[in-house]
């Protein structure tokens, strides 16, 4: 009777510990099927896009739980084109890429120095006046005058617009800026706001910012001067940014 009992006992206790086993090995959770993508750009402030959708970071910053593939990234900054790519994302690894290069949408020629003379007395050699948008620089009575953006006024010793020059008609207009350095990535005010000017004096130190006949704006800049003694006219240097974009007044 006693082993009869002890052979009910034996599969009763073996449930027991079967019971046990599977409570102390709970089962193992899946693996993460997402990654992190470290972004940075030049310059940096970027707004990081993936897959179309804000991800409300910009660069440099991490960008955490991308779920693993083929991601495709776009960068938005400001001032600069959409730069898009693709790139792997490893699930549990953190994806570095970068400092990806920006490319700046502002569409600006550097122009001079580039010498003008005075108006009186200026033989055709010596061109007294300004294509702003080719850098060229012609005589106010030659034969490309139509071109003449700006020029040297003796009267006055000015540089002004080429409207105020018997028979001319191209109309630029004049906003002295605030500092002298040209490179200084300072945008022009519109033409429509604050106090615009037909000229600038020949010893003006600050750049100043121009309204073409053609809606254009340049930033120029007096860089250097000299003559206005007997046998050499007066004449100055100067420099410019052309933004080639048409009512773009962005340097």
């Amino acid at each position: 009777m006693k082993k009869l009992a002890l052979i009910l006992i034996i599969p009763i206790i073996g449930l027991i510990i079967a019971s046990c086993d599977s409570t102390d090995n709970p089962t193992t959770p899946p693996a993460s099927t997402k990654g992190n993508i470290f972004i940075t750009s030049n310059p940096a402030g970027a707004e990081i896009w993936i897959d179309g959708t804000n991800t409300n970071k910009t660069t440099p910053d991490t960008v955490k739980d991308v779920e693993q593939g083929t991601r495709t990234v776009t960068l938005k900054l400001q001032d600069y084109n959409d730069t898009t790519f693709t790139l792997s994302v490893t699930a549990e690894q953190t994806s570095v890429v970068g400092p990806i290069a920006m490319t700046s949408n502002i569409m600006t020629t550097l122009y001079g120095p580039v010498r003008i003379y005075e108006t009186l007395g200026t033989p055709a050699n010596e061109p007294s006046g300004l294509d702003l948008s080719s850098g060229m620089a012609y005589g106010v009575s030659s034969g490309q005058n139509g071109l003449v953006d700006i020029y040297y006024s003796s009267n006055g010793f000015l540089v002004q617009s080429a409207h105020l020059y018997p028979n001319l008609i191209r109309e630029t207009d004049f906003f002295i800026g605030s500092s002298s350095n040209l490179f200084d990535d300072e945008d022009s005010p519109l033409r429509n706001t604050g106090t615009w000017t037909e000229s600038i004096g020949d010893r003006e130190a600050n750049y100043v910012f121009l309204y073409d006949h053609d809606g254009h704006y340049s930033k120029l800049k007096i860089v250097d001067w000299g003559g206005g003694v007997p046998g050499e006219p007066a004449w100055v240097e100067v420099q410019w940014y052309y933004n080639d974009t048409q009512l773009d007044n962005r340097f």
